[in-house]
């Protein structure tokens, strides 16, 4: 029994694959293109000694894929209408086919005029009409498109569309990611060490506990620049002119004056410490050490708690023995003192003093003090000085980005707190790894129980160590390393002396100075010129008028600022956090779960980009894919009706006329197959029968249907060979 070869079913399903394939490779590399910029025509490729424009590449490459698809779709499809063809050939095997109608059959994929041959269809409607489905209809082109493709046999509407589905166009908003921060990541943090195993109550330990270290290098150092600059640093911008909103978590600072209560008892402490640092000393350097400018972070402390006598901004050294100042014994220093590095959980917040006028070389009138500075009273303090307590908050920013020919403009629009109450700081987190061997670096952190998902951030409990592995606790660590590179640059003291004989000094021990902290009005006198009879070597330049003596100093005012140190600090704390999204290595990961979305973003000046329109591509792929698959399971269902498959080759064609019968002679003239068919060989029939070529084989008659032969007395090719003799 016949078995149908494997050869023909395989090459067609396998050119289907291939097509749907390529259909796919290029939708992948439009897609990758789309809403991307559009390469101008000075940025080339070099190939060959030749330059070829970007935009050429991509168009030469889409159409590629174009081509690709329509050559494998149409292999497929060539093969199963060969295959219904011979299953219509059989099916007319007593009757024969003329062989005018052969040739209209087996041309119909290549040739378009074939289609219109009526005469052969009307019987074969159904094979008309997959030939014509392979085409697609011209109709729906545009004039151009077929007016351009007529000279080349109309190309299949896929090959044609697909390519001009990735087209230029002026840049409109898009989604696509901006610079953000990662808050929820460990990169704001300095290294986290592993100081011991973490400990169960049942004895296990099951992983490390790490403590808090301070902000990474890469927060400190933008910390430093934006406070010095006092702008927010530039930003990665997709485009020279673009605009975008942002809304994001981020920590945020407020400032407010202590109490009442508070205030007296910080102001009654910097005049027993200014009084401790004038005693004692000689007339000329008795005035020395007043303190104009004090921050400080007293260790550990906790939330609505007020035990004044900790938080006073100096205290004996014999109290505070853990102080990172350098102090003798029973000497007043400055209450601060580095949260990070204890494992403690402390509050996120400092305190702030300026008092411009402490000391001076006029009469004391303090009873107590027997200095002969004039030490400041409390009365002059009210007066003068400035006391806040700031403390940082978890918040939502709404901020706008925009950019006009490369120039980076930000607007905080908003800053709402998500607590009212302040940040708490943590010391140490452990992390779950069902092992404590530090040696094992393959070990893989494991989720974190309930019980330390549900642990209160906002208790200073030193027996609580949240699981490192929870979203509020990776935030927690990011804002703290925030808060703690902004309190080193603030925290310190900025001393205000009055020496005889001598002009003002300001031995300073903050970083302050160096900030636009400092051009607050509330810090003018770090810049007021010296009212003593001994005037500064820049203050007697400025009157020099004798070359080449002059212009040694600029008379331009020296630069200052209106906005208070209350609102300034805030504000250089938010700039402080949008600048971290300059840094690179402070970008979310896109394998983090916790990865942004994409954010809408406008091109003010209409940037020229690619556009890829996906639907009109998969529409016309669909389309040719749809079409090549019913063709393909109509030639595997002649193959099965056939039980066997045929392949379009010149041998199947050579072995089926060694056994077909003609109606009429074909004239020794006509053998060499060269055009025109003659006019009588139209009217030959053609009968491909294994069973009637036996017949004829044995001498038997063939007579052709009516309507098939042309002429009544038709005889078959051997008997007209037997009648002319030898």
């Amino acid at each position: 029994m016949p078995q149908i070869h494997w050869s023909a079913p395989s090459l067609m399903v396998a050119f289907l694959l291939v097509g749907i394939l390529l259909a796919l490779g290029h939708h992948l590399f439009y897609a990758s293109l789309d809403r991307q910029r559009a390469a101008t025509t000075v940025e080339n490729y070099g190939f060959l000694g030749m330059q070829l424009s970007i935009q050429q590449v991509n168009t030469a490459v889409g159409t590629a894929f174009a081509f690709l698809v329509k050559a494998s779709l149409m292999l497929s499809v060539s093969i199963a209408y060969f295959q219904i063809f011979m299953w219509s050939v059989g099916n007319y095997a007593k009757r024969g086919t003329q062989l005018v109608h052969l040739d209209v059959m087996t041309s119909a994929l290549h040739d378009l005029v074939s289609l219109v041959s009526f005469k052969t269809w009307y019987r074969r409607p159904w094979l008309w009409l997959l030939a014509v489905v392979s085409w697609y209809d011209s109709e729906r082109m545009p004039k151009s498109v077929l007016i351009t493709n007529l000279s080349s046999r109309l190309m299949p509407i896929a090959s044609i569309i697909t390519p001009a589905t990735l087209s230029v166009g002026v840049d409109s908003p898009i989604y696509m990611h901006v610079p953000n921060v990662d808050f929820s990541s460990l990169n704001l943090a300095a290294r986290m060490a592993a100081y011991g195993p973490t400990r169960l109550s049942n004895g296990e330990e099951p992983g490390f506990d790490y403590a808090y270290n301070g902000p990474s290098l890469t927060v400190q150092r933008i910390t430093d620049a934006v406070a010095a600059l006092g702008f927010i640093m530039p930003v990665p911008a997709p485009s020279v002119n673009a605009s975008w909103d942002l809304d994001f978590d981020g920590p945020s600072l407020h400032c407010n004056p202590v109490s009442l209560d508070f205030r007296r008892a910080i102001l009654e402490n910097i005049i027993d410490y200014t009084i401790s640092q004038t005693e004692g000393q000689s007339p000329r350097f008795a005035c020395g050490g007043g303190p104009g400018y004090m921050a400080w972070h007293p260790g550990r402390m906790k939330p609505d708690d007020d035990p004044i006598e900790d938080y006073l901004p100096f205290i004996i050294d014999k109290i505070n023995l853990s102080s990172n100042a350098i102090y003798g014994s029973g000497a007043y220093v400055l209450n601060h003192e580095n949260s990070h590095g204890s494992g403690y959980r402390d509050m996120a917040s400092v305190f702030l003093a300026v008092t411009p006028n402490p000391v001076n070389n006029g009469h004391n009138e303090n009873a107590e003090s027997s200095t002969p500075c004039h030490v400041a009273g409390l009365a002059e303090y009210n007066e003068t000085s400035t006391v806040l307590r700031c403390d940082v908050h978890k918040s939502l920013y709404h901020a706008t980005f925009s950019f006009l020919d490369g120039v980076q403009n930000v607007d905080i629009n908003e800053v709402t707190d998500m607590t009212d109450k302040p940040m708490i700081t943590i010391g140490e987190v452990m992390a779950y790894f069902n092992s404590s061997d530090q040696d094992d670096t393959t070990l893989q952190p494991q989720a974190c129980l309930s019980a330390e998902m549900s642990l209160n951030l906002d208790e200073t409990d030193r027996s609580i160590i949240p699981c490192l592995f929870n979203l509020p606790v990776l935030s927690t660590l990011s804002y703290q390393a925030v808060m703690h590179a902004f309190i080193d640059i603030v925290s310190g003291m900025i001393s205000v002396g009055d020496l005889q004989n001598v002009n003002e000094l300001f031995p300073s021990t903050t970083k302050l100075p160096n900030t636009v902290l400092a051009l607050a009005p509330e810090l003018a006198f770090l810049q007021a010129k010296s009212q003593r009879p001994h005037q500064s070597v820049q203050q007697r330049a400025a009157m020099w008028n004798q070359k080449p003596f002059t212009g040694l100093v600029n008379d331009a005012a020296e630069p200052h600022s209106t906005l208070p140190l209350q609102p300034a600090l805030e504000q250089l704390f938010q700039n402080i956090t949008v600048s971290l999204m300059s840094a690179p290595d402070l970008q979310p990961n896109t394998s983090s779960i916790y990865f942004p979305d994409k954010t809408k973003v406008t091109s003010t000046t209409g940037e020229n980009i690619y556009i890829y329109a996906r639907s009109i591509l998969w529409l016309a792929y669909g389309l040719a894919v749809g079409t090549t698959t019913l063709i393909a399971s109509l030639g595997l269902a002649a193959m099965i009706a056939n039980d066997a498959s045929f392949s379009n080759k010149f041998s199947t064609i050579l072995r089926l006329s060694r056994g077909a019968q003609l109606s009429y002679q074909i004239n020794q003239a006509d053998l060499s197959g060269r055009d025109p068919l003659a006019a009588y060989a139209k009217r030959v029939t053609v009968k491909f029968s294994p069973e009637r070529a036996e017949e004829t084989k044995d001498g038997g008659e063939y007579k052709p249907v009516d309507g098939e032969g042309g002429d009544d007395e038709v005889e078959t090719v051997t008997q007209r060979v037997k009648s002319q003799g030898p």
